[in-house]
């Protein structure tokens, strides 16, 4: 499908009031709550682009704290960088987060969270077990036969993975 016909399709199914050209995902990766570091991943129309991804490390204070861990690094990000669409990898509480965000993001940014139920922890997928988007009106579940949904969990399971492995290399954790 034609890529610009993707990311209308995807404003329209969130209701966002930006092009999500180029979207991003943010992931806080942590060892019981311990020795915690963001990963963002992105993709920038549709392709996933490497020289976007940021890592963040956490600051002792926050540690134990997903919430102000994921405040630090949004504020971090955009201090240099910008984005049409932010997807938060946890649940829809996480959206909350934007309240507390310098105006300038948050008029400039669309916000959506991913519910991951118990998605990464097991190999099969119950249907009660299946992950929903969360926008600031509804829940929308994932339809895996959608192109455009697809790539959105692909974005997440990316800084999923980003994350883990910087938070694996700067704390030495195996």
């Amino acid at each position: 499908e034609n890529i610009d016909f993707l990311l209308k399709k995807l404003q329209q199914k969130f209701h966002l009031k930006n092009f999500p050209y180029k979207v991003i995902c943010i992931d806080i990766s942590h060892n019981s709550w311990k020795n915690p570091a963001g990963g963002i991943s992105a993709m920038v129309g549709w392709i996933l682009s490497k020289k976007d991804y940021r890592q963040i490390k956490i600051p002792p204070e926050l540690w134990g704290n997903d919430y102000e861990s994921l405040k630090f690094c949004l504020n971090k990000y955009f201090e240099n960088n910008s984005a049409d669409l932010v997807i938060l990898d946890w649940w829809k509480w996480q959206l909350n987060i934007v309240n507390d965000l310098p105006n300038e993001i948050v008029l400039n940014t669309d916000f959506i969270s991913i519910g991951k139920w118990k998605a990464r922890s097991t190999k099969g997928k119950l249907a009660w077990e299946s992950e929903i988007f969360y926008t600031f009106e509804k829940e929308i579940p994932v339809d895996y036969s959608l192109l455009e949904d697809k790539l959105l969990i692909k974005l997440r399971d990316e800084a999923h993975r980003f994350a883990n492995k910087y938070r694996t290399k700067i704390w030495q954790i195996i």
